[in-house]
């Protein structure tokens, strides 16, 4: 009889925009002559500038992917795991990401230790495949790709720093939380042309290199945790864009090979009843309460040497 093992919601590998919170500004404010102070609008304005041009370049990439029915994409990927003495260790991951909207998403991703995972939703269910060990599991979620990534950053409480690449209301997420953008230059060393950009928001910094055709796409993006013990990054690099690909369901969907085990879902969460202390554990994914508030951040903790 075989063991019952659980598998654990994979999410960095489920990683997809910019994180949470987005903007930066790499110019240092104009001097003023001393006789002449600034006022409280003209400092807000001078710490937080919106450069118009590079505005209009992220806008334009933000309705590009918002407004397409679909695409397809790779991302080679690197994220900074910083330790308890405070060196900070780089881990990577390449995923090949396949959206086609309203609600189908495949993603296949192989981290820098060779592990490999299949993440697919169907309109209906997430499901997680871990070819290793032939195993998956489901957890049940109806509606579009949309809902689902609010569900997994929501109600799952996910750190997702690529999410907001998939959902269509980019533009005005990107409208919310954007505090300052400047244009740095035009890059003639990256694979195409790019513009590059610097941004910054309540909780990051970031720097975006966009196509400089006419759909902007992005080429290479970093993320900066400000916020967080010894500022990791999140650094991304984008190639084989395709936009509205002719994609079936068929393509898309999550078929177990033979012998695969269907096996429970676990997400790690954090729950606090009003009349006990915080207690941590696990529980099925579709069993997690709204309010769970997960444990990891999706990155692995560090290496075992």
């Amino acid at each position: 009889m075989k063991s019952v093992r659980w598998l654990v919601w994979p999410a960095l590998l489920l990683s997809l925009m910019i994180a949470p919170a987005m903007g930066a500004d790499q110019q240092s404010p104009e001097q003023h002559p001393a006789s002449q102070q600034p006022s409280d609008e003209e400092q807000s304005a001078e710490e937080a500038p919106m450069d118009s041009e590079a505005l209009d370049d992220l806008n334009l990439m933000a309705d590009t992917l918002a407004q397409a029915q679909g695409f397809s994409v790779t991302i080679r990927a690197g994220f900074d795991v910083v330790q308890d003495n405070g060196q900070k260790i780089t881990f990577g991951e390449r995923r090949q990401v396949t959206l086609s909207r309203p609600d189908r998403l495949r993603i296949e991703a192989e981290e820098s230790d060779g592990k490999k995972t299949l993440v697919t939703y169907d309109g209906q269910a997430i499901t997680v495949f871990n070819p290793e060990d032939n195993v998956y599991g489901q957890v049940e979620k109806a509606g579009s790709v949309d809902d689902v990534i609010r569900y997994v950053v929501q109600d799952l409480d996910i750190r997702l720093p690529l999410a907001l690449l998939l959902v269509t209301t980019l533009p005005e997420e990107l409208d919310q939380r954007l505090e300052a953008i400047d244009y740095v230059e035009r890059d003639t060393l990256t694979t195409v042309p790019t513009d590059h950009l610097a941004g910054r928001g309540a909780d990051v910094d970031f720097e975006i290199w966009l196509d400089t055709g006419d759909t902007h796409l992005p080429q290479r993006l970093a993320i900066t945790y400000k916020n967080e013990e010894g500022a990791p990054q999140y650094r991304a690099e984008f190639s084989d864009w395709k936009l509205n690909p002719e994609i079936s369901k068929l393509d898309l969907a999550f078929n177990p090979p033979d012998g695969a085990q269907r096996i429970p879902f676990l997400v790690r969460v954090r729950r606090q009843p009003e009349d006990q202390p915080s207690t941590t554990g696990e529980v099925p994914a579709d069993k997690a309460p709204a309010n769970a508030t997960s444990r990891e951040s999706g990155s692995k903790e560090g290496p075992s040497k």
